[in-house]
């Protein structure tokens, strides 16, 4: 097969540190190529790929993820009408979006079908925006929707959907440890919706150690760290910045931690960290919002419960937890290359659908 592959514009691929769905695309993109398919990746020029690559912007467009939302806008719809454009369209056989809303109305213009990842939740401003556009565009089905849990295309049914495909993480990566040290763990952005400063409240309460790692660049996260992760910082309760994607401290870090804590107070569609937990044998503790029940086993691979009192003492029971039940289930379920399968399938059963010609 022949794949064009659109990238956000805001991080590199693979990237350094912070950037999920940048990690998804490089997965696919390396282990659709070592099983032959041809893909043009669209990303920034920073990127490094052995996809034939076009690119809009020579570095990464970060920066304006914290600008005025014209300027931010702009970025994004410079970026996404740009690869429309650039894609060979005659030179491939599908195309896969993992941008947001500005791709989607691109995609409803050209002659190819597009697979199109939801990355992001269905929350009600969401919702409104994808039902507006399957009524605008009544009729037209060369745009397969894909969501990256079953909780995910619950939240919103009706849309021209062509599967579920769970993120995946390049298994070999993740050291695998029984041996586990007296702390906990929490990666991730600082927001409250990620709600860190409940893993703190969590550990102050059991006078535990935690560390704490992941990304504080924009104004709002900066804002919230000052305020609710600052005053918690002790030396039980450390902040170690930003840690390297796949780098040996975030590693050390996953593998002997005796417990990973992951608060959510959204409905997150996916949760890929706790994946990485689970790889490197370590339980994950967190609440059941979202697709936290479907990627944690209760009481198998770690906990998932209701309360903050309940999360107290799933904290306390880590222990109980046996590291080999982790691992095997992210070998089962996690792996890129599980990933690869499941969007492997789906172009071909599309390309069949729609009868493109892909000589």
């Amino acid at each position: 097969m022949r794949v064009g592959m659109i990238a956000p514009p805001w991080f590199k691929i693979p990237p350094e540190g912070y950037g999920g769905i940048e990690v998804v695309v490089h997965l696919l993109v390396e282990g659709l190529i070592d099983r032959g398919h041809e893909v043009t990746l669209c990303t920034v020029g920073s990127s490094s790929t052995r996809a034939s690559q076009l690119n809009i912007f020579d570095g990464e467009m970060k920066d304006y993820l914290d600008a005025p939302p014209s300027s931010f806008l702009n970025i994004a719809l410079t970026h996404a009408l740009a690869c429309y454009e650039e894609i060979p369209h005659d030179e491939i056989d599908i195309i896969h979006d993992h941008t947001w809303k500005e791709g989607l109305l691109a995609a409803a213009f050209i002659d190819r079908p597009v697979v199109h990842t939801v990355h992001g939740p269905f929350d009600e401003e969401n919702v409104r925006f994808y039902r507006i556009f399957t009524q605008v565009f009544e009729g037209y089905e060369r745009v397969h929707f894909v969501t990256i849990s079953d909780y995910h295309q619950r939240c919103l049914p009706g849309l021209n959907y062509a599967g579920t495909v769970y993120n995946g993480i390049l298994l070999d990566k993740y050291p695998y440890s029984e041996e586990k040290e007296d702390f906990f763990f929490y990666i991730g952005r600082f927001n409250e919706e990620k709600a860190p400063h409940l893993a703190c409240e969590v550990a102050k309460e059991l006078r535990a150690r935690l560390v704490l790692a992941g990304k504080v660049h924009e104004k709002e996260e900066r804002a919230y760290f000052d305020e609710h992760i600052i005053p918690y910082l002790s030396s039980d309760i450390q902040f170690v910045g930003e840690l390297a994607h796949w780098g040996e401290e975030k590693m050390r870090l996953f593998s002997r931690a005796k417990g990973y804590l992951y608060p959510i107070q959204w409905d997150e569609p996916f949760g890929i960290t706790m994946t990485e937990a689970m790889a490197c044998g370590t339980p994950v503790v967190t609440f059941r919002r979202g697709a936290a029940p479907e990627i944690v086993v209760h009481e198998g691979t770690g906990f998932v419960v209701e309360t903050m009192d309940e999360f107290v003492e799933a904290a306390q029971r880590v222990d109980e937890i046996d590291s080999r039940a982790c691992r095997e289930r992210a070998e089962k379920m996690f792996t890129a290359q599980t990933m690869v399968d499941g969007y492997e399938h789906i172009y071909e059963t599309v390309i069949a659908n729609e009868g493109v010609d892909t000589r």
